[in-house]
């Protein structure tokens, strides 16, 4: 984990109150069971994990947190909604239920506010206590913080102090997926604290996570992933219409994707489902695509994703297309593309927050992005050849 400050939007959790109930209660008054008992297996738990302690985003969070407690009453007899919320103020553990028609939270557990939610070995506990208190046939992980994908914080740190629109103070940033004040974890840390489950779906209410690094390094943790390849609004996902069709038999995680870009279809908005089964063969095209192309002169052709110049995310697709590699090879990529990346769509431009901040157009997008290797910060590509997917693709 890297010591990392920052500011913005990337993506959220709302809650009108967080008490108990929602009536209004003092959220701070709750106190935990001290022995929840586990209940009897289910056929689904979804676990809510909202990082949100000192970073920015608590009043997101506590609104999506009211939608989510909105939508109890979809959840079904064989179903669970765990929910971890680090406030900073508190961090808690709870299980939504509805008592005489009252959406409620049971506590779980209290936490002490000091320590590290983004923290491997603590977010591998957390996790397990769920698994102990309320287990299930399966498990489904909305993840929702900060994010930047694959890119260290420090390098994202970089760019977003030595661009031109910044001021002359730093400006910090929030990077990977999640922060805890000035904690971040990276992705590799992120990896190992879900090593010991695996999910039908990981649902990332952050910015950036539709990097095809970052998807590659957790291909193992989860069946389907959702994320969105460009920035989040703070608004984040449609709680309330999406958690009824989380707990269908096949979770409708196309229909949920349909559901935020009805959200967001007059606003900003990207987002992806990938089939994690098929980030392997995708990554075997991408080494035959890279033995024989070269990287472009021109970067400034590739659709980037935020506001920087260059830009740290760039569009794979269109990365493969510049290489110059072939009709039958640029074919074969983009069959296996297609495997992978299986439903997208986005907004005609999206909002970034970054560089040089406004509207910027996407005419076309894969619904995945990629680093790209350019001259302006040679840190980036050397930190790139350190993840799993350049040594899986060759360079």
């Amino acid at each position: 984990m890297k010591r990392r400050r920052f500011i913005l939007l990337a993506a959220a959790l709302l809650a009108g109150s967080l008490a108990i109930s929602c009536g209004g209660d003092d959220p701070t008054t709750p106190s935990p069971d001290p022995d929840p008992d586990p209940q009897p297996e289910r056929s689904h738990t979804l676990i809510v994990y909202m990082m949100g302690g000192d970073n920015g985003l608590e009043t997101f969070m506590d609104n999506n947190l009211g939608k989510i407690m909105s939508a109890a009453d979809a959840i079904p007899d064989d179903g669970h909604i765990a929910i971890f919320y680090d406030r900073g103020n508190y961090t808690r553990l709870t299980e939504l239920i509805v008592d005489n028609g009252i959406p409620k939270q049971r506590v779980i557990e209290e936490y002490n506010i000091s320590q590290s939610t983004v923290d491997p070995q603590f977010m591998a506990g957390v996790l397990d206590k769920i698994r102990q208190t309320m287990p299930a046939e399966s498990y489904g992980l909305v993840l929702s913080s900060h994010g930047g994908g694959w890119v260290p914080s420090d390098i994202f740190d970089l760019y977003l102090n030595q661009s031109p629109s910044t001021s002359a103070a730093p400006r910090p940033a929030p990077r990977f997926f999640g922060q805890d004040g000035y904690d971040c974890m990276e992705i590799p840390d992120l990896v190992k604290a879900l090593s010991g489950m695996h999910f039908d779906y990981i649902l990332f209410d952050a910015c950036f996570m539709a990097s095809v690094e970052a998807l590659y390094d957790l291909r193992k943790t989860a069946d389907r992933i959702i994320a969105s390849p460009a920035e989040v609004m703070g608004s984040g996902f449609p709680y309330k219409e999406i958690i009824p069709l989380l707990f269908t038999p096949d979770h409708s995680l196309p229909e949920v994707c349909q559901t935020f870009m009805s959200l967001y279809r007059n606003d900003s908005g990207t987002i992806s489902l990938f089939d994690c089964s098929k980030l392997e063969a995708l990554a075997q095209s991408m080494k035959s695509v890279m033995a024989v192309g070269h990287s472009p002169a021109d970067v400034s052709s590739i659709q980037g994703y935020e506001g920087f110049d260059p830009h740290l995310y760039f569009d794979l697709e269109q990365y493969v297309e510049s290489m110059n590699v072939g009709a039958q090879l640029l074919a074969d990529f983009r069959k296996s593309l297609s495997a992978a990346v299986i439903w997208h769509d986005n907004t005609p431009t999206f909002y970034s927050d970054y560089g040089s901040r406004g509207t910027i157009a996407l005419p076309r997008s894969c619904g995945v992005t990629c680093h790209v290797p350019h001259d302006s910060y040679p840190q980036t590509h050397a930190a790139y050849l350190e993840t799993a997917w350049a040594k899986a693709v060759g360079r």
